[in-house]
Formats: structure tokens, sequence, C-alpha cells
């Protein structure tokens, strides 16, 4: 694990970087639209390019390919690897193109229809600036996909730092510049997107030139070329779906009224901060590994690294959604009770927070085992359950949405996510779960009570100084959460916690 641990700690570190500039970014656009109209339909349509780009970009398309690509650079080296990936990604410029050409002039046929909410005519507005974006970060991610097959790791996480620094840019310009105008202030920030996005397909690329890479069209037929498609369809199904199921959550919010639609978004920003830092962290590596002891035929090998980066993932996400949980208040005060996002607000996203918490440890897990699916060159029945989780997410969104209004679609989303993760887990081929160590689960229970119990003396003890607001807020957030980190962790150390001397290493 030493070369793992090493690796894992250099994505962490580059992908802390980018979810700190992103939480400075999510913090400035609440501030400069609050949850109304023009903040929902922002997010609504960007959104959509997303979607795409987890379909094309980093999701199936990226996922089928790393395992050929892997295989392809230790068999045949960098030459081939390099015609290989020019295929792939000649191919992928034209679907792009084309779903430009179909998609934007659609979105232009919103205005057509009478009797809409405004926020309905702002998004499809906004989703003809923000759709290009699409171009750039699916090829962008494809290019960070290879970069992680050649074991540069760094520069892969980092990219997503461009995308944040562009918004950031814009955000502040449209504050400061034309202070009056709302509307101006998120038309600003789409060209924000954009400018980013260019950024995190040049970028890498200039990166994977200094490898060896020169870029060049190649539509010729190549023999692993099939190899990908047999993944990508399946896999492209599975994801379609996954991805729908978010459109269908954004939609249903933006459907709810004007805030729902935000209050989604934060709860989950908050809940991908710990997710994209370490269990993303941790997948990114142990992906192309996985991928390679399969080939290998190496199923002990296979059920460790796996058995491994599973506890690694429950050791950091389990404390981390407890903690989000348990300070909710404080960390939505402290964090985005700015400009129009208000004290009212604040309460409104607490309870969604609290949902969207609980399903923290699940989405970490799926993403483990999703790759692990990938590695194992299989994919039908991920897609038959994801599409058992889209109904299921759908049901409970519609039946939920009526009760809790937004909580209730977090509270789908977490149960509909966790049913999902169990069942990749249970039909998973091969050995893919090592020896595990129930005095090590122990341990792990005992310190998350310790972490509870610190959380909640911390914040009685700054509750009987009666601090007002953000300043109650603020001393929570900066004692609680290092006095419970703390004594989690060494807790876990003193009780020679295995997993966590790892995490040291990091």
């Amino acid at each position: 694990m030493g070369k793992l641990a090493k690796s894992i700690s250099e994505v962490a570190g580059w992908t802390m970087a980018s979810r700190m500039l992103g939480l400075a970014r999510d913090i400035l656009l609440f501030a400069a639209l609050g949850t109304g109209a023009l903040n929902s339909a922002f997010i609504l349509a960007f959104t959509l390019p997303n979607l795409f780009r987890r379909l094309l970009g980093e999701g199936a398309l990226t996922s089928s390919s790393i395992p050929i690509l892997s295989e392809t650079l230790a068999r045949q080296g960098k030459n081939e690897t390099f015609e290989l990936f020019n295929a792939i990604l000649s191919r992928l410029g034209v679907v792009l193109l084309f779903l430009l050409i179909l998609a934007i002039p659609l979105f232009g046929l919103v205005g057509q229809f009478d009797g809409l909410d405004q926020r309905w005519y702002i998004g499809a507005d906004l989703s003809r600036i923000l759709f290009p974006y699409v171009l750039f970060i699916c090829m962008g991610a494809l290019v960070c996909g290879l970069l992680n097959v050649m074991g540069r790791f760094g520069l892969a996480a980092f990219n997503q730092v461009w995308l944040n620094l562009s918004m950031i840019a814009a955000l502040l310009g449209g504050i400061f510049i034309i202070p009056e105008s709302e509307y101006g202030r998120v038309v600003l920030l789409s060209t924000g997107v954009l400018i980013g996005g260019l950024m995190q397909f040049g970028i890498p690329a200039w990166g994977l030139v200094r490898e060896g890479w020169k870029p060049a069209l190649n539509f010729r037929k190549h023999p692993d070329l099939d190899k990908i498609l047999r993944l990508f369809i399946p896999g492209l199904l599975g994801a379609a779906i996954f991805q729908i199921n978010i459109l269908v959550s954004r939609l249903l919010a933006f459907s709810l009224d004007d805030s729902a639609t935000g209050l989604l978004y934060i709860a989950s920003r908050l809940v991908e901060l710990p997710l994209g830092v370490f269990a993303i962290a941790i997948t990114t590596v142990i992906f192309p590994e996985l991928s390679k002891l399969n080939s290998l035929g190496q199923e002990e090998g296979f059920a460790k690294i796996f058995t491994r980066g599973l506890g690694l993932i429950f050791t950091i996400t389990l404390p981390a959604a407890l903690g989000l949980a348990l300070l909710a208040e404080p960390i939505l005060g402290f964090l985005f009770q700015w400009g129009l996002f208000e004290s009212r607000d604040v309460a409104a996203a607490i309870p969604v927070l609290i949902a969207s918490a609980a399903g923290l440890p699940f989405f970490a897990w799926s993403t483990l085992l999703t790759r692990a699916w990938y590695s194992r060159q299989s994919m039908k029945v991920p897609v038959r359950l994801a599409m058992v989780n889209l109904i299921l997410n759908l049901v409970l969104g519609l039946v939920f949405m009526r009760i809790w209004g937004a909580v209730g679609l977090a509270m789908a989303n977490t149960t509909s996510g966790a049913v999902h993760c169990l069942a990749l887990q249970a039909f998973l081929p091969g050995k893919t779960i090592g020896k595990v160590n129930g005095i090590g689960i122990v341990k792990l229970a005992l310190s998350l009570a310790l972490l509870a119990a610190i959380t909640v003396l911390c914040s009685r003890l700054v509750g009987m100084f009666g601090l007002p607001g953000r300043l109650g807020h603020l001393v929570t957030v900066t004692m609680a959460i290092p006095a419970a980190a703390i004594s989690y962790f060494l807790s876990l150390w003193l009780m020679k916690y295995k997993l966590v001397r790892e995490i040291h290493k990091f």
C-alpha cells in the first residue's frame, strides 16, 4: 500500500485545494444570487453539461477506456497507447459537436411555451450559454483519465481548480462591477464557466504532450476499440440512468419552488467535500490497480486492495457524515449566511443537509463498487440495478416531496442510494471482500461515539456563552471540528487501528 498511499495522498491534497476553492465559489454564488429563481435556473443549466460530462467524459467512456488503456500501456508501451487514445478522442469530438448542434436549438423552444414560471425561461437561456462547456470538460476528462493511467494523478486532480478560479473571478466581477443587475451577474458567471472549461481541457492536454502524446485525428479502426465499445455501451446505459436520476431530482426540486434546487445543491456540495477529497481520491488511485490485477487473474490481490480501499473509505466518510449532521446549523450559518442568503435559508437547509449526510458512506462505497465492476469488465448487472435505483428514487421522491418538500427529496436520494449500493456489492462477481477485522470495526464504532460526544459537548459549551449569530457559528465550527477530529483519530491510533496508521502515511 506504500505506493498507493503516496498516490492517494497526492490526489487528496490537490483535490482538497480544488474543493476548498469550490466551497468558496459556492459561498459567493449564494451570496450573489441567494436561493431564488436565478440561482435555481443557473444550477439546473449547469447540471445539463455536467450530466454529459459524467456520461461521455469521466463516466462511462473514461471508465471503459482506462482498463483497456492500462492493459495496452503495460503490454505494448506508450506509442500504441497514444494511438488508441487519439482514436477514442477523435470519435468523442465528433459526438460532442453533433450533440451541441442538436441541443442548443432545442433550448430555444422553451420560450415558445406560455404560462411557465419565469425560472424555466431563464434556465433555457442560460443553458444555451453553458452547454458548450460539455465539449471542453468531456475531452478534458478523457485526457485526465490517461494521465491517471500513466501515474500523473496530481495534474488530473488539480484540474477542477481552473473552473473554480474562473467562476470565482466571474462572481467577484459581477458583485463589484454590476452590483445592481443579478441577471448580469449570472450571465457573467456562465461565461466564466466556459473559460474554466477551456482551461480544464488545455492544461492537462499540455501535461499529456509532455509525456510524449502527439494530438492527431485518428479515425482508423483500432483492434482495441471493440473492447472499449463492449464496455462502453452497457456502461453508458448505467451511467445514463444514474445521471437521469440526478436530473430527475433536480427537476423535481425545480418544480417544487424557487428555493428547493438551491437547498439541495448546498447539501450535495457539502457532502461532496469529503466524498471528493478522500473517497474519490482513493477510488481514482485504486481503479487502475484493480484493472491490472483483474487482467492478471490475481483474485486474492484484487480482494485485498478492494477491502483496504473500502476500509479507508469508511474510516473517513463515517465521521464526516456524523460531523455534518451534528454541526449542520453552525456549518451552514458560518459558510453561507452572507449577502442574499439569510438566516431563514440556513434554517431551511439544515434538515436537507442532515438527510443528505446520511447517504455519504453509501455514495462513497458505490463509487468504489462502480470502479470494481468496470475493472471486472462486466456491466450488465449494474445497468439493471441502476434502472431499479432510478425508479425507486423517482417514486420515493414524488411521495416524500409531497410530505417533506426538499427534505423529502434528500431522503429519497439517500434511501435509494443505500439500496443501490448494497445491491452492487451483493452481485459483484469474483472475490471482492478479503478478511474482515471484527475488532477493527469495534474500535471504529467506539471512536465514532467519542467523536459524537466531543462534538455535542463543544456545541453546548459555546451555547452557554450566548454568542450572537455568525460569531457563535464561527466559534462552534473552529472549536468542535478540530477537537472532534483529533479525538477520533487519536483514539484510533491509541487502539492501534491498522488503517489509521496508513492514513497517517498520506
